[in-house]
């Protein structure tokens, strides 16, 4: 069987490949992909040759949907037609291995994810995104009426506004982007500042004059992290959830002052993943309304330099398998 995948053949170069899929084993089903949504912050530091664990050329993608065509005997719990979230593939022997490899036509899994009938499959497709931002969330304590602030509403962003109001939390985000800042004012934050143009210390402090008592930081900006701090009341918690590609350096005394909870988070997992998709299905979290960008899976190499350039009115990119796939 012939399928296709996006292919990183160098950095800073997408393109839309051929490929043989290999042969089913018998602790595997076969997927045939319908959208897979994109990572702008993992994958694009990829695409950019910044990953130091992924070799060229590589397969990208950690989050797809799909409809299972065959499953091997030694699979359990799936059955052909069923609909299911996957965050990687086993690829042919001729591309190097990856922990991602999702954007492929025909995916061969051990691993999924059942994604529920009332949940739209391309909001699906970038499912596995507030899960990171909930794998975060629940290495804090929010407390009904805390006050949280997040920096950047990209979507990771965007998943903690919306998950952290969940809480019982008031949120008020900051983003540059006025697009972005649109969105988060329709689904996901209390208050949304522009960085920019308002000072955010005088509006967090006008609403709790101790400071903040959550700080999500989600830009990967290493030189955010003194302003976090300094946004928090003593004794606050502040979570890095950004890339940091850059090393993080801080005054000690300025931090050691405030007596802060500090938590980092990596990656996500099918236990919180599949609470997002619940939350979905219940019309808790409002995730399809921030797909800004459903392309053509063939229109995908124009569209990774677009992303790499940061343009700040794409937010949520799913490509369709259905068009071109």
């Amino acid at each position: 069987m012939t399928g296709h995948a996006i292919v990183f053949p160098a950095p800073q170069r997408a393109e839309w490949q051929p490929y043989e899929v290999p042969a089913l084993r018998p602790d595997e089903m076969r997927v045939r992909t319908e959208y897979s949504g994109v990572s702008q912050g993992t994958e694009i530091w990829a695409y950019l040759g910044k990953r130091p664990e992924l070799s060229f050329p590589t397969v990208p993608g950690y989050q797809s949907v799909g409809i299972v065509e065959e499953v091997g005997p030694e699979v359990r719990g799936f059955a052909p037609g069923q609909r299911a979230l996957f965050l990687s593939s086993r690829l042919p022997d001729s591309l190097p291995p990856t922990w991602m490899g999702a954007h492929v036509s025909h995916a061969l899994i051990r691993d999924a994810i059942p994604v529920p009938d009332d949940v739209d499959p391309v909001a699906a497709a970038l499912a596995a995104l507030p899960g990171v931002s909930l794998r975060g969330l629940n290495m804090l304590n929010i407390r009904i009426g805390d006050l949280v602030v997040v920096t950047g509403q990209g979507l990771i962003g965007q998943g903690n506004a919306q998950l952290a109001r969940l809480r019982g939390a008031t949120v008020i985000a900051a983003e540059p982007a006025p697009a972005r800042r649109r969105l988060s004012a329709q689904h996901s934050a209390d208050i949304v500042v522009d960085p920019g143009a308002q000072n955010l210390s005088d509006i967090v402090r006008s609403v709790k004059p101790a400071g903040a008592d959550v700080v999500i930081e989600t830009t990967g900006r290493a030189d955010m992290f003194a302003p976090c701090i300094d946004l928090l009341r003593w004794e606050g918690q502040l979570l890095l959830q950004g890339w940091y590609p850059d090393p993080i350096t801080f005054d000690f005394h300025t931090t050691h002052g405030k007596k802060p909870t500090l938590a980092v988070t990596c990656g996500m997992d099918n236990t919180v993943i599949a609470t997002c998709l619940d939350l979905m299905a219940r019309g808790k979290l409002r995730w399809r309304e921030l797909v800004t960008d459903l392309v053509p899976v063939a229109d995908a190499p124009a569209l990774y330099p677009k992303m790499a350039a940061a343009d700040p009115d794409v937010l949520g990119v799913v490509f369709d398998w259905g068009q071109g796939g």
